[in-house]
């Protein structure tokens, strides 16, 4: 493969979108190729987001300004272990574990 490092433009190239010369050399600018895009009503800057996505990020947003920690049901079990009356099922416990893991299976 061979590389020009003359780095010219050369007329009539398919690769290059520019004629002989710059674009400030032929009276057009980036601007004007913008406003044919806008004027049509597509711009390739703008994203416009589904009911769907819109909603998934409202639904994300909550969730990340959400606590991680439910306070009153921590302070709840740790008076029921101050007074002894916190009761560890562990058939429960074991067979949660064990839904737990099919779930990552």
């Amino acid at each position: 493969m061979a590389i020009d490092t003359s780095n010219t433009v050369k007329p009539g190239n398919p690769l290059t979108s520019r004629s002989n010369g710059s674009a400030a050399a032929s009276g057009r600018s980036d601007t004007t190729a913008r406003g044919k895009e806008s004027a049509t009503g597509a711009s390739p800057d703008s994203v416009v987001l589904s009911a769907e996505a819109q909603t998934m990020h409202k639904l994300e947003n909550a969730i990340q300004s959400a606590s991680d920690i439910d306070s009153e049901k921590v302070d709840a079990i740790k008076q029921a272990i101050a007074e002894g009356r916190f009761e560890i099922n562990a058939e429960r416990l074991a067979e949660a574990m064990l839904a737990q893991d099919e779930l990552l299976n």
